[in-house]
C-alpha cells in the first residue's frame, strides 16, 4: 500500500540520518532483526504499535517525534 511504502520510507530515513545502516541497528540490544527492518522500510510489511515502538528505542527516536514528522 502507498502507507506502507510511505511509513518504510519515512523509517529508513530516521535510521540513515542517525548514521545507522541494517547491520548496526540489528546489533543494538532489543533491535529487531535486520531482515524484518528491511521488509518494513520497502513498504513490504506494516509493523504493530510494539514494534514500532522497538524500532523507535532502537534508533533513540521518540515514538512522537516518529508521527510528528510522519507524512503520508
Amino acid at each position: 500500500s502507498d502507507f506502507a511504502k510511505s511509513f518504510g520510507k519515512h523509517i529508513r530515513a530516521l535510521r540513515e540520518a542517525r548514521g545507522m545502516s541494517l547491520k548496526h541497528y540489528e546489533a543494538v540490544e532489543g533491535a529487531i532483526n535486520r531482515h524484518e527492518l528491511s521488509r518494513i522500510e520497502n513498504g513490504k510489511k506494516i509493523p504493530n504499535l510494539y514494534t514500532v515502538h522497538r524500532i523507535c528505542k532502537t534508533m533513540g527516536v521518540a515514538l512522537r517525534e516518529l508521527f510528528r514528522d510522519f507524512r503520508s
